[in-house]
């Protein structure tokens, strides 16, 4: 049985899937490929930032493309925004 983590991160793979794998590769979302991630998946970080700075942001190696590791960069940094926005709403109740 996998731990609670292992999980979440299997659910990471698979997000990933389910848009790289619109074009048949396992290993890279395209621009349009991770608009549609960001518009399905986490629509409120869109308000912050559109699909495009997300991309350029994210393409670190300039490929024109966003692997998995690039991708994670994303994970964290959406988590991150995350979190605060939790700790926000604990001190405005």
């Amino acid at each position: 049985m996998l731990t609670e983590l292992e999980s979440a991160m299997n659910n990471f793979i698979d997000i990933f899937h389910k848009y790289s794998l619109e074009k048949g590769n396992y290993h890279a979302l395209y621009r349009d490929d991770l608009k549609k991630l960001l518009e399905a998946e986490c629509p409120q970080y869109m308000k912050k930032k559109d699909a495009d700075t997300w991309f350029k942001e994210l393409d670190v190696n300039k490929d024109s493309a966003v692997n998995f590791e690039e991708f994670l960069a994303l994970v964290v940094k959406v988590g991150v925004a995350a979190h605060e926005d939790i700790h926000k709403e604990e001190h405005n109740q």
